[in-house]
C-alpha cells in the first residue's frame, strides 16, 4: 500500500521578497516525511486571497492532505480563511467556541473586551473544523474539500505561521488528527542520524552507497553544510527496525572517524562532553577566526567545567606579548605558519595552566594572500599531554565561509588528535582542500 501524499503551503509575502527564511516548511517536510506521508510538493505564495486559493486547490487535485502554514492572525493581511472560503464558495462565519476563548484569553490579560481586529480569527470556512491553540490565539482549523479524483476528498489542514504555534499543533491535537484521519494508511519512518565532519560529500556518499550495495528498503540522505554532512538512513514498514539496524551495522566502521554524537549536532557540544568524561581543560589561541571557536565552545551549557579561556592574537605583537611567540620565528616563517601555528597552542596552553592547547592562524581574505600563501590557507595545532600536533589546509569559499570551515576544523583536530587519538581521519580525494600534517 503506497503512503498518502501531502503538499505544503507557506503563506506571507516575506517569504516570497526574502525578509525571512521559510523554515516552517522545512520542519512541516520532516515532520509529515516521518508521519508516512510522501510529500511531494512544497509551495510558497504571498498573502493575496485568490493566490492562496489557487495553491491551496492545487494541492488539493494532487495529494490526500494540504498543510499550510501562515495566514490565520487578526490583520488585514492574514487571508488564509478568506482565501479557501472563496475557492470553494464557502461562507466565513463566526466560531462561538472559537469566539469565547479569545475573550477568555484577553479578559485574563486586562483587556475588558476583546478588541474588534481580534474577533477576525473566530471566523472559519462553514463546515470545517477547529483545533484550540496552546501557543497563541488563533486555532488552526481542518476541512474536507474535493480531491483529485470523483469520489476522492483531500483534508486541508491549516495552521498559523509562527514557528513555535505551528509546532505545538504538530506534536499535540494536529498530529492526533492526521493520524485519525489517515489511520492504517500511514506507516511512520524511523531515521537514523549520523553527524560527520571531516569528510566532504561525494567521498561519504561514495562509501555509503558501496557499503549499502544489495540492500533493500532503507533511504538514504545527505544534508551537506559549512560544518559538515549529516547522513540520514530511515526506512518505514515492516522489520523497518531490523533492517535499519543492519544498514547502520554496515557503514558505522568506517564512519568512526568522522562521526560525533550530539543531540543538536554540534560538534562543540560532543567536544565539550569528552572534555568533561576525561577532566580535560582546554584554551584556545584565534588569529583568523577572531574569537568564533571560543564562541562556539562556550555556546555549550556547562563549558566552563571543559573550558579555560582565549586569547584572540589577531596582530603580532598580542602573538608575541599574550602567547610567548618568539619575533625571530614571525620573521622567518610569516604568522600563518607551522611553527606559529604550534607555538600558539604551546603558549595558550603553559600560560594558562591546561591539558589542551588549540591554535588557528591563517589568511580567511579576501586580502592578505601572499607567495605561497593564497587564501584559504590555515594552519592550525593542538598541544596535548602526547605532544604537539599540526595541519594545514587550503580552504574554499569567502571570508565567512573560509571563518567557519576552519573553526569545524580545530574542533574536529582537537577531537580526534587528543580526545580521540585512535582516529585518523583525512579529507577525501575530492575534497577540494590541501592538507598536510605533522607531529612533535
Amino acid at each position: 500500500m503506497s503512503p498518502p501524499t501531502a503538499v505544503i503551503v507557506t503563506i506571507g509575502d516575506e517569504l516570497l521578497n526574502g525578509d525571512r527564511l521559510d523554515s516552517n516548511a522545512r520542519t512541516l517536510a520532516r515532520f509529515l516525511s516521518d508521519e508516512g506521508f510522501e510529500v511531494i510538493r512544497a509551495i510558497s505564495v504571498g498573502d493575496e486571497a485568490a493566490s492562496i486559493g489557487e495553491a491551496m486547490a492545487e494541492g488539493a487535485a494532487r495529494a490526500s492532505l494540504v498543510v499550510s502554514t501562515g495566514g490565520l492572525g487578526p490583520t488585514l493581511d492574514d487571508r488564509t480563511r478568506e482565501g479557501v472560503a472563496e475557492r470553494w464558495g464557502l461562507r466565513l462565519i463566526e466560531d462561538p467556541t472559537v469566539l469565547e476563548e479569545l475573550e477568555r484569553r484577553f479578559r485574563e490579560r486586562g483587556y475588558h473586551e476583546l478588541p474588534r481586529t481580534n474577533r477576525r480569527v473566530a471566523r472559519v470556512p462553514e463546515g470545517a473544523g477547529t483545533l484550540s491553540n496552546g501557543h497563541g490565539t488563533a486555532p488552526a482549523i481542518h476541512l474536507e474539500v474535493p480531491g483529485a479524483g470523483e469520489n476522492d476528498r483531500t483534508l486541508l489542514l491549516l495552521l498559523p505561521g509562527v514557528p513555535r504555534e505551528m509546532e505545538g499543533f504538530l506534536r499535540g491535537e494536529g498530529g492526533h488528527l492526521l493520524r485519525t484521519r489517515f489511520g492504517g494508511r500511514v506507516q511512520r519512518l524511523e531515521r537514523r542520524v549520523f553527524h560527520t565532519t571531516g569528510i566532504p560529500e561525494s567521498a561519504l556518499a561514495g562509501r555509503v552507497e558501496a557499503h549499502l550495495a544489495g540492500v533493500e528498503g532503507v533511504r538514504v540522505a545527505y544534508r551537506p553544510s559549512l560544518r559538515g554532512v549529516e547522513l540520514v538512513l530511515s526506512a518505514g514498514g515492516e522489520n523497518a527496525s531490523e533492517r535499519l539496524s543492519a544498514a547502520c551495522g554496515r557503514v558505522g566502521e568506517f564512519l568512526e572517524p568522522f562521526v560525533y554524537d550530539d543531540p543538536q549536532g554540534d560538534l562543540a557540544g560532543a567536544l565539550g562532553r569528552a572534555l568533561l568524561e576525561r577532566q580535560l581543560r582546554i584554551a584556545v589561541a584565534e588569529s583568523c577566526t577572531g574569537g568564533l571557536i571560543l564562541g562556539r565552545l562556550t555556546g555549550v551549557p556547562g563549558s566552563s567545567e571543559g573550558v579555560a579561556g582565549g586569547v584572540v592574537a589577531y596582530a603580532n605583537r598580542i602573538k608575541v606579548d599574550a602567547l610567548g611567540v618568539s619575533e625571530a620565528l614571525l620573521d622567518a616563517q610569516g604568522a600563518v605558519s607551522e611553527g606559529v601555528a604550534r607555538a600558539m597552542a604551546e603558549g595558550v596552553r603553559t600560560r594558562m595552566g591546561v591539558e589542551i592547547g588549540a591554535a588557528v592562524t591563517g589568511i580567511a581574505g579576501p586580502g592578505g594572500s601572499v607567495e605561497g600563501k593564497p587564501v584559504g590557507t590555515v594552519w592550525f595545532a593542538v598541544s596535548g599531554p602526547r605532544g604537539t600536533h599540526a595541519e594545514r589546509l587550503l580552504l574554499p569559499g569567502g571570508r565567512a565561509e573560509v571563518r567557519e570551515r576552519a573553526v569545524q576544523h580545530l574542533l574536529h583536530l582537537v577531537f580526534r588528535s587528543v580526545l580521540a587519538p585512535g582516529r585518523e581521519s583525512r579529507p577525501g580525494a575530492d575534497d577540494p582542500s590541501e592538507h598536510e600534517a605533522g607531529m612533535s
